[in-house]
């Protein structure tokens, strides 16, 4: 994908210099037609809380095994299922690619991929919702000790330039190597991995997502429960907030007294461009396992079965 900053830059230089008469042009645009606002969800509930918006870099946040990667997931396939965008995972964690692929397929189908269920997905089915995504979405892996976020995000350059990718995500980050050089300083790293990652949304023009983990806190004693995750809790400390544009959070709020509850809280803690975003807010929605399907007051967040009239 062309570097939207290509035309500022100067000879022989990673600089770019904005001359107003270079910029004239789209601010006479957004004046006539009003700025950029982010892209739908396709969930007007999400909409309220976040929307996608290009060259803007997105930390995902919450407790281990609570659901922020699934819900990621989720609302990049129906972006990709909607609108056509293109995504570019590297995701240790889902590895090996199949379970990545097969996750997505479940949610998509709505159907369990597992034989142990009594909702088991059609082998014909599968490869109706595999057809659907395959040109949509992309599994990369590094093996280690070169997978650094500085060597992803290289990678991710050369591929966001060859298949076209909207959107790049890192899960988590705790899975990728750090260098020598910050293994001291937390703060100085966070500071350091956040001007790559914003840099790296800014120059291939795509939204970028880093997801991270909650430090794990004593339970409350009053309620039994974690407290709520907090954009100033992450992993690493409080500094990664403040290098990215965006914070988002996913909480089981009862996961630690009740493993089988299926109440959710997804929240924007963060937004840096509230006119053109969102405002910072929550949601409560409740996560549906049959179908690995998040739901608000009973009903799919997201309307895949459009998709599946003509299998």
């Amino acid at each position: 994908m062309e570097n939207p900053l290509e035309p500022y830059r100067l000879e022989d230089k990673n600089t770019y210099l904005f001359r107003p008469e270079q910029c004239l042009d789209k601010m006479l645009t957004d004046l006539k037609r009003g700025k950029e606002r982010g892209s739908t969800t396709h969930s007007k509930e999400l909409d309220k809380c976040w929307t996608w918006r290009k060259q803007e870099a997105n930390i995902w946040t919450g407790y281990a095994n609570e659901g922020k990667s699934l819900f990621l997931k989720q609302i990049c396939l129906i972006k990709a299922l909607e609108d056509g965008w293109k995504f570019l995972f590297c995701s240790p964690e889902d590895f090996p690619a199949e379970e990545f692929y097969d996750d997505l397929i479940h949610t998509l189908a709505g159907q369990t991929t597992d034989m142990y269920y009594d909702n088991v997905i059609s082998e014909e089915l599968y490869k109706y919702c595999h057809d659907l995504i395959k040109d949509k979405f992309f599994f990369l892996y590094i093996e280690p000790p070169h997978n650094t976020i500085k060597g992803v995000l290289e990678e991710f350059k050369k591929l966001c330039k060859t298949e076209s990718i909207d959107g790049c995500i890192i899960d988590p980050l705790l899975k990728f190597a750090r260098p020598k050089d910050f293994s001291e300083r937390d703060d100085i790293y966070a500071n350091y991995i956040g001007s790559i990652c914003v840099d790296f949304a800014r120059i291939t023009n795509t939204s970028f997502h880093l997801v991270m983990h909650q430090l794990t806190p004593n339970i409350e004693q009053d309620s039994k429960k974690y407290p709520e995750p907090s954009m100033y809790r992450i992993k690493g400390g409080g500094s990664w907030a403040d290098g990215f544009d965006n914070v988002l959070s996913v909480w089981r709020p009862n996961y630690a007294v009740d493993k089988m509850s299926t109440d959710v809280q997804f929240a924007s803690q963060k937004i840096k461009k509230h006119k053109l975003v969102a405002i910072p807010q929550k949601i409560k929605i409740e996560f549906n396992r049959k179908t690995n399907r998040y739901t608000k007051d009973g009903k799919s967040l997201f309307d895949f079965d459009k998709f599946l009239k003509n299998p």
